[in-house]
């Protein structure tokens, strides 16, 4: 029974951590792929195009792809010769910013059992999903959309 337990507490973990620390969302991969794509390229890029190298849909490329241009880190002009271009400043801003731009902000897993009403002497995650976190902030804070080539 223990051992049975022990291996459900276990898996729960795992399933827990990797849905809530490293789940992005659709929308945050597509506003970041979208802009290292776009930051590789001197022409303007439209929705197709990008739907076309990306594989994401039309319309939630276009959706978030307004987005970004709400948030000034793209400009965009309409016609058959449109498309997207990467506003300069957008080379120097992190992965975080603009992940931080189309999620909110990065949130620190918090256990649901609060610690004064938790039934272990420790901690069954320890400080690991706090470090994990902190260290998948640090590499997007170093990071930008520049840093990253076409293959």
């Amino acid at each position: 029974m223990f051992i049975h337990l022990r291996i459900k507490i276990h898996k729960f973990i795992i399933n827990y951590l990797m849905n809530t620390l490293f789940n992005l969302s659709e929308a945050a991969t597509i506003a970041l792929h979208s802009l290292a794509i776009i930051s590789n390229t001197e022409e303007r890029l439209n929705v197709n195009r990008l739907a076309e190298k990306t594989k994401f849909s039309k319309n939630h490329l276009a959706k978030i792809m307004n987005l970004l241009v709400r948030h000034n880190y793209l400009s965009s002009e309409r016609g058959p010769l449109g498309g997207f271009i990467l506003n300069p400043a957008t080379k120097q801003v992190s992965l975080l910013e603009i992940l931080e731009a189309v999620e909110g902000k990065i949130d620190v897993f918090q256990c649901t059992i609060t610690c004064g009403s938790c039934y272990f002497s420790s901690c069954l995650f320890g400080d690991q999903p706090k470090r994990f976190t902190s260290e998948f902030v640090n590499y997007l804070k170093e990071k930008t959309v520049a840093d990253f080539t076409l293959k």
